[in-house]
């Protein structure tokens, strides 16, 4: 992806620019060749546990070679700076480091490609390593939290190896993930006439890569609403990946995380519209106003963080404003898919079980239909769910905790927090009011802020299996 940026800035006259990520493709490439000579015959531990060390390794140890090319071009002044926007990128975060101003068009190419390619390795690391694990959501699935509903492993698939099944997961998904850009952008370039705006555009949204691009503005609401269909990947995995497994045949109205997701932008937009329909005026005015807060609640519960050119810019300085929109963001957007926080599934399991709970608190005499085996499943999920939504807590205070002993006031440290552990970046500077920029904080609250991203990409239950796998289990 490297000789993309690199073509662009020999193209573009830069050839600082060009000659540098040309360098960056040369180094990579030894490095490869040197590390498969010297792996070559070498046998690894098959440990459930070597695939999430290896996920760590990859998006805390790869982007210090990435950050390379970015350093010596961004000319930063510290190396940490490049590193923890690299990180940002492969995490899809989009956490602002650089001041956009700053960047050159270079530069966003360069950050908007590898977010995009991240994006498409985040829906093959569900699937060929969260799925087996019963990680990442899939502990939700199938009898007894089993992925067995929705990934059948069979004897054969066990025997493979993880690379095998890597590049299994790679080849049925990049079709999907190629034409669903595709299309994206070529309906962004027919209603913008914008193709550097088009591509870039769809490249980020497919990700859920809220990247401003600067120099580009959008065609209104209609390039909203296609990035409002776009983002609908983000909500459910069963609107690209059902089709191609053994289930059932997948209806709208019965995916649990679209149920959820309907509820919760309704009860955002209803709540936004509330708060600012005495300051609006006449018909178009609620239908623009409305039409922002249907764009931007889609926008941050799927965690991609873009604001609708018609949002009130005046909402964005209200806390009530920042309460709905960092809430959308905390409960984020469907399992394996490229959104980060909490995931739609777990909120339909919690409301489900608090539901059964109360109907039990009402009526403690009814007879309950269904089978003992449903009821205990039911229980079981509940029971990892609430776990789950416990040990979030517990992280997200800690990583509070840490920024604010770096220096952080209590208001910035929630605020990162909030967009680093839910992957939803933009969060930070879009919407809430943060005083310092990535640049301005230290070396140590950026370390912070590199973990709390992958935290939020790998989820708290694969640290906790890491940890302890006893408990785990």
């Amino acid at each position: 992806m490297m000789m993309i940026p690199s073509l662009h800035g020999f193209y573009a006259g830069n050839v600082h620019q060009g000659r540098t990520f040309f360098y960056a493709v040369l180094l990579g490439l030894f490095a490869l060749i040197f590390l498969s000579f010297s792996l070559k015959g070498a046998h690894f531990s098959a440990h459930q546990n070597t695939q999430l060390w290896s996920l760590i390794a990859f998006y805390l140890g790869f982007p210090i070679l990435l950050a390379i090319p970015l350093h010596e071009v961004a000319e930063s002044g510290n190396f940490i700076n490049s590193y923890l926007d690299i990180v940002s990128t492969v995490t899809t975060t989009g956490l602002p480091i650089f001041p956009t101003s700053t960047l050159s068009e270079t530069l966003v190419i360069w950050r908007v490609c590898l977010g995009w390619v991240s994006g498409f390795l985040i829906w093959v690391f569900a699937w060929s390593v969260f799925a087996p694990l019963n990680l990442g959501g899939f502990e939700h699935l199938g009898s007894h939290g089993s992925a067995s509903g929705f990934y059948t492993i069979g004897s054969t698939d066990k025997m493979r190896l993880p690379a095998e099944k890597f590049w299994r997961e790679a080849l049925r998904l990049a079709p999907i993930y190629f034409l669903i850009t595709a299309a994206t952008s070529l309906a962004l370039l027919i209603l913008s006439g914008d193709p550097a705006f088009a591509i870039l555009r769809a490249m980020a949204t497919i990700a859920t890569f809220g990247l401003e691009i600067p120099g580009h503005s959008g065609a209104g609401w209609s390039s909203e609403a296609i990035l409002i269909v776009v983002m609908v990947f983000a909500l459910s995995r069963a609107t690209f990946s059902t089709p191609f497994t053994k289930t059932q045949k997948w209806y709208f109205s019965r995916d649990p995380e679209l149920q959820v997701a309907v509820v919760l932008i309704t009860i955002a937009v209803l709540l936004l519209f509330c708060m600012q329909w005495p300051k609006l005026n006449g018909v178009m005015g609620y239908v623009k106003a409305i039409w922002g807060f249907l764009f931007t609640s889609f926008s941050f519960l799927s965690t991609t963080g873009l604001i609708s050119e018609y949002f009130p810019s005046a909402l964005l300085e209200s806390s009530k404003a920042h309460f709905v929109i960092g809430a959308l963001a905390m409960f984020g957007g469907g399992v394996a898919t490229t959104a980060g926080g909490i995931k739609l599934l777990r909120v339909y399991i919690l409301a489900r079980h608090c539901k059964a709970e109360v109907d039990r608190l009402i009526a403690p005499t009814q007879v309950i239909s269904g089978q003992s085996e449903k009821l205990l499943t039911s229980h079981h999920n509940a029971m990892l769910a609430c776990v789950f939504l416990m040990l979030f807590i517990l992280v997200f205070a800690a990583i509070t905790l840490g920024l604010t002993l770096t220096g952080s006031s209590v208001d910035d440290a929630l605020l990162l927090t909030l967009a680093t552990l839910t992957n939803t970046g933009p969060i930070a500077q879009g919407v809430g009011a943060l005083t310092n920029t990535g640049l301005e904080l230290g070396t140590d609250a950026k370390l912070i802020l590199a973990l709390a991203m992958t935290f939020g990409r790998l989820e708290v239950f694969a640290l906790l299996a890491l940890l302890n796998p006893d408990i785990y289990r």
